[in-house]
Parts: C-alpha cells; sequence; structure tokens
C-alpha cells in the first residue's frame, strides 16, 4: 500500500470515509503541535509503513511501562530514584526549581549545574486551572529543610505564569535563611541589539552588570 494510495478517500465534509483513518487522525492531532494537516500526514506514514508503525507501538508500550517520575525530584527515570538523586557527587544544598521535567535536560547536557533539581509540575495559571496545590511547592520546602538547602535557583519560564510562579516561591521562602537566585535574563549571544524586542532588552539593561571589581 503507497503512500499515495492512502491520500485519497475523503468525505464531502473534509473526513475519510474510513472511520478506522479518521480516528487515527484525531488521535494524532490530539497531540502538542500537531495540527490536522500534519496529523494526516503522520497517519498515512504510519498505515504506508508497517515497520515504523510497529516500531512505534512497541515503543510506546515500553516507555509506558518502564518510564516514571522520580519521588525524589521529579525527573523523567526508568530507575526511583533517579541517578540525579543518587549521585552523591551532587551538592544537595543547591536546589534548582524548574516547571517540567524537559527543563532539566539543557542543564545536563550543559554539564556546569552539580546541584540537584525539583520539578513543580508545571506553572500557576488560575486561567487554565493550574493552583498551589497542584504543584509540587510543599515537597520543595520539605527537600529545603531536609537537605539544608543554602540556595533556591529558579529556571522558570519568564512568561506572565512563570513570574507569578516565581514571586510564589519566593513568598514561600522568605523566612527561611537561605539564597534565592534566578537565571538572568537579557540579550542573547550572537544576536543583533538592532533586533532585539523591547522587552528583552528592557530586562537586559535593569540587570547590567559592571566590568570592574572595584
Amino acid at each position: 500500500m503507497s503512500y499515495d494510495a492512502l491520500g485519497g478517500g475523503r468525505a464531502p465534509g473534509g473526513e475519510f470515509q474510513s472511520p478506522a483513518l479518521e480516528r487515527l487522525v484525531r488521535s494524532l492531532q490530539g497531540l502538542p503541535g500537531l495540527g490536522r494537516k500534519s496529523a494526516t500526514r503522520l497517519a498515512l506514514h504510519l498505515l504506508a509503513d508497517g515497520q515504523d508503525a510497529a516500531e512505534l507501538v512497541t515503543a510506546l508500550a515500553e516507555a509506558r511501562e518502564r518510564v516514571t517520575h522520580c519521588s525524589g525530584c521529579g525527573a523523567i527515570t526508568e530507575t526511583d530514584p533517579c541517578a540525579i538523586c543518587t549521585d552523591e557527587g551532587r551538592d544537595a544544598s543547591l536546589l534548582c526549581v524548574v516547571a517540567s521535567p524537559v527543563d532539566i535536560l539543557p542543564f545536563e547536557k550543559a554539564g556546569f549545574f552539580k546541584g540537584r533539581y525539583q520539578v513543580l509540575g508545571g506553572v500557576l495559571s488560575p486561567l487554565d486551572g493550574v493552583r498551589a496545590e497542584d504543584l509540587a511547592f510543599e515537597h520543595m520546602l520539605t527537600r529545603v529543610e531536609t537537605d539544608s538547602v543554602r540556595e533556591v535557583i529558579l529556571a522558570l519560564d519568564t512568561s506572565v505564569e512563570g513570574e507569578t510562579t516565581a514571586l510564589y516561591v519566593q513568598r514561600l521562602l522568605a523566612d527561611r535563611q537561605l539564597q534565592i537566585t534566578r537565571l538572568a535574563t537579557g540579550i542573547p549571544v550572537g544576536s543583533a541589539l538592532a533586533y532585539t524586542d523591547e522587552a528583552t532588552l528592557q530586562r537586559a539593561f535593569l540587570h547590567r552588570t559592571g566590568l570592574r571589581d572595584d
């Protein structure tokens, strides 16, 4: 069965005459970042290439069975606790707070951070129904106490929701004797100043640093 042969068979209303194919397209369309057109192309490809489809089904089933979240930090792992939480060479007193397990990946790829992480599981967003009790704030506070954390690093997006979450964490930790820091924001390395948006330029200006030690 060829890719082109599967491309036809549309009903007058724009849906496929095959209910099974239409269901597959709609299921794929529910995935983040996939619209109707992309979902259709992916569905047709999977139907045309049985090997790819079989490998996808096997990989998905294996991931569903083996992948879990670390009970310590919330990272994606196959062993609980994860390798980061059990690594005695990492500094438990440095806690980097992120919104999603995916946010850990660039830090680990760069390799410069030797502390540990706390995944909140999202950011505060009342409009989307995400409240403080839906996130791992209580677990974060417990870790701050048990690990004798001396610095909490807020590595959250600079969106409105990210800013709101950062402020909330600051209030939660206000009465504790520790340092609270945030990732610096500003003009990316290699970018042209003339094409920098106003919000980024303002942040870079407000958080400017000195060039002399005196």
